[in-house]
């Protein structure tokens, strides 16, 4: 029998197929608690072993070690993210806001979500990061929302007013835990600030009630100002907030379409 010593270890990072695909170039991700346990060195030659370009770390932002060690091996910090969650007792009879009809996304609807998901996101890590093209972020909220309506365990709900659509949300599948997620929402730009984002939040709460979510989770970029605001009025209580660190192997990218 093999001893112990003879057991494979975990590898200190993940190539992440879609994002390489993605982008053109080899994308990773860290294993959690890696940074700390492997060290950098080690990561550093998996990298360059796999000829990887970008690496992502995601990490708990109360973890000193980790902060300290990805900013002294060349992370840099592109977002942080607030977990919050709220239990289903008592949400869905808050009110709503405006008069919303939320539909299953047709074939014109995926257009318009299309198009509205390539301008929507600018905040996100992707962008912020300024080293990857920019057509190419673009084209990655495109890509998702259409996942979200091909994907048979995802929907893409369509926000309509006065029978045209204003906003989408993506709806992933229900959790083990009976823990609902929308993981990506966007409104259009001349109807922000009119409430229609809590509107459609709500449909979003409703479909999964009716697959017996008990609790919801949201995930925040920090620089969603409006979208925290909106969960922090409806009693969701923040109990995890990571760092996202991307780190750039073989010097950062010199193409970058403006869009």
């Amino acid at each position: 029998m093999a001893g112990a010593s003879d057991e494979p270890s975990v590898p200190p990072c993940e190539l992440l197929e879609w994002d390489s695909e993605h982008f053109g170039l080899a994308i990773a991700r860290v294993t959690p608690g890696a940074l700390t346990v492997e060290g950098p060195e080690a990561i550093d030659a998996w990298c360059r072993d796999r000829g990887v370009r970008c690496l992502y770390l995601c990490a708990d932002a109360a973890d000193a070690e980790t902060t300290r060690l990805a900013a002294a091996h060349g992370f840099r910090v592109v977002d942080v993210r607030l977990i919050a969650r709220r239990s289903y007792e008592g949400l869905l009879e808050l009110s709503t806001g405006p008069e919303l009809e939320a539909r299953e996304a047709t074939e014109t609807d995926l257009a318009f979500a299309r198009d509205l998901a390539a301008r929507s996101h600018r905040t996100s890590r992707f962008y912020f990061d300024g080293n990857f093209p920019r057509d190419r972020c673009d084209a990655l909220y495109e890509e998702w929302v259409e996942r979200g309506s091909r994907d048979p365990d995802r929907r893409l709900l369509i926000g309509v007013l006065d029978g045209n659509p204003v906003g989408y949300i993506v709806l992933t599948p229900l959790g083990p835990d009976l823990e609902g997620h929308g993981e990506l929402v966007a409104i259009e730009e001349r109807h922000r600030g009119k409430g229609l984002g809590r509107a459609l939040s709500f449909a979003e709460w409703r479909a999964y009630a009716a697959r017996g979510a008990l609790i919801q989770r949201g995930v925040m970029s920090l620089r969603s100002i409006a979208i925290i605001r909106l969960h922090e009025q409806l009693g969701f209580v923040t109990d995890e907030v990571q760092v996202w660190h991307h780190k750039w192997y073989g010097g950062l990218q010199t193409s970058r379409a403006d869009g």
